[in-house]
């Protein structure tokens, strides 16, 4: 059984090849970075700082060579007309962090093109990360606690509305955003017309700043009632209720990857990027359950709406952050570049390496056994790629959810969520989220609506 997604026209720009959009980005926020005083670092930018300094760890030095590692060719120049350099040392890195740090994403037409829009850190550390010495320093469990530090920073000024953080927001309502923003989140309705910003999100377009009082209360907007419902809703918790067996989409999202039979444990840094149950759920007592069974992954655009919802109705059993890595990448998208192959380096990374950063990122769990005997217990995992700094749970352990109810969010950026089922369950996916899959390719597949029909569960 199979349904169709609304069809969005407008592609996403992740897998970005427009490398002077990135560059005159980066280089912009470089420029601005030198002229902050070291003297007015935030205390986690210093506690950062004091951490690279410390020459016992080395870490320091690690950051210089991965710096110094980035190719010495004008596609990594940063800004092509050479007048703002490369980020030349740790220190300046540093400085570039503090910066950013207090600044709110405005809408940038360059880092839109770019596959970097409201993801400003992640810009910094693109091609850094991609270096063998990036590879090491970003898996570093120091650094990764020193940058969480860093975003939680940055993440509760965008959330406290005694901070100016709203004031970029008039940038996000001119012609070209707003029209982005609403093509993808419908394009099309029933009655063949298309609708308004104002008519999908709960918003005021007579105040200037649309009625969110911070950037984070406009990034985490909500869907006006009835513009998502639920395909399929269930009424009570009878396991015997038909629509049981539909399970409903968790995400507004794109399908990344399907894959049955997962292992246990496996080899995930590798190319191939298989996924790894035992990594990926946090070597979970309940990850026997899932071996053999199959893994969902689908990712979300920083444009898009970024609550989660329950893929079933059932119980909560456990909720779950796991800590992990922030900015790393698989190493086979780093460099050397691959002559012909404009997607090594990954130009917008760790866009690439999205099975990769399931069993390294920080996360959230939630499992939840569903009512449905035949689909029993599953896991949703949020995935924070880039600087993610917080999955935010709306429920708790013993919960009892329903179909569509709400799980939680992401805050910042873009973002990825897996479904894992286990062997016994039998899934029939709709239509947009079969394959072709591809790593590279982000062009293939449709964005398909929160809450609509994702698979029809049946026993294998």
């Amino acid at each position: 059984m199979a349904t169709s997604a609304v069809q969005v026209p407008v592609r996403d720009p992740w897998s970005s090849t427009d490398f002077g959009a990135i560059n005159r980005w980066r280089a912009n926020v470089i420029k601005k970075a030198a002229v902050r005083p070291a003297s007015s670092l935030d205390p986690a930018v210093q506690e950062f700082l004091n951490l690279l300094n410390n020459k016992g760890l080395g870490l320091g030095a690690l950051a210089n060579r991965m710096l110094s590692e980035v190719p010495p060719t004008p596609t990594y120049d940063y800004d092509p007309s050479g007048k703002f350099g490369r980020i030349p040392n740790y220190e300046h890195m540093v400085q570039c962090i503090n910066h950013v740090l207090y600044a709110a994403p405005a809408w940038d037409h360059d880092a839109y093109k770019a596959g970097l829009i409201g993801v400003p850190f992640n810009a910094l550390f693109n091609w850094p990360m991609g270096t063998e010495s990036g590879y090491k320093f970003f898996k570093n469990d120091k650094v990764n606690a020193c940058l969480k530090k860093i975003l939680d920073a940055h993440g509760n000024y965008l959330r406290d509305p005694t901070q100016d953080s709203k004031e970029v927001l008039p940038t996000w309502f001119a012609e070209e955003p707003l029209q982005i923003m609403t093509e993808k989140a419908s394009p099309y309705w029933p009655n063949g017309a298309k609708k308004k910003f104002e008519d999908i999100y709960v918003c005021d377009p007579n105040d200037k700043y649309w009625g969110f009082i911070t950037w984070d209360d406009f990034f985490t907007r909500d869907f006006r009632k009835g513009v998502r419902p639920v395909d399929h809703p269930d009424k009570n918790h009878d396991p015997h209720e038909p629509s049981k067996a539909v399970i409903a989409n968790a995400c507004e999202s794109v399908v990344y990857r399907c894959e049955e039979n997962v292992q246990k444990k496996d080899r995930f840094w590798l190319k191939g990027q298989p996924y790894s149950l035992s990594d990926m759920l946090d070597f979970d007592e309940s990850v026997d359950k899932f071996v053999g069974g199959t893994v969902y992954q689908a990712w979300l655009a920083a444009e898009c709406y970024h609550r989660w919802h329950s893929p079933v109705s059932g119980t909560v059993k456990k909720v779950k952050k796991v800590k992990g890595t922030y900015f790393s990448a698989l190493r086979e998208y780093g460099f050397p570049e691959v002559s012909g192959d404009r997607n090594i380096p990954d130009p917008s990374a760790p866009n690439l390496s999205q099975r990769y950063i399931t069993a390294v990122a920080t996360r959230g769990l939630i499992f939840i056994e569903a009512d449905n005997p035949t689909i029993g217990l599953m896991c949703f995992i949020a995935v924070g790629m880039d600087e993610i700094s917080s999955c935010e749970f709306s429920v708790g352990e013993g919960d009892q959810i329903m179909k569509g109810d709400e799980l939680g969010t992401f805050h910042l950026g873009g973002s990825t969520h897996c479904l894992v089922f286990r062997p016994e369950v039998r899934l029939d996916w709709t239509r947009d989220a079969q394959p072709p899959f591809s790593d590279v390719q982000f062009d293939q597949h449709t964005i398909i609506p929160v809450n609509s029909w994702l698979a029809y569960a049946g026993q294998a």
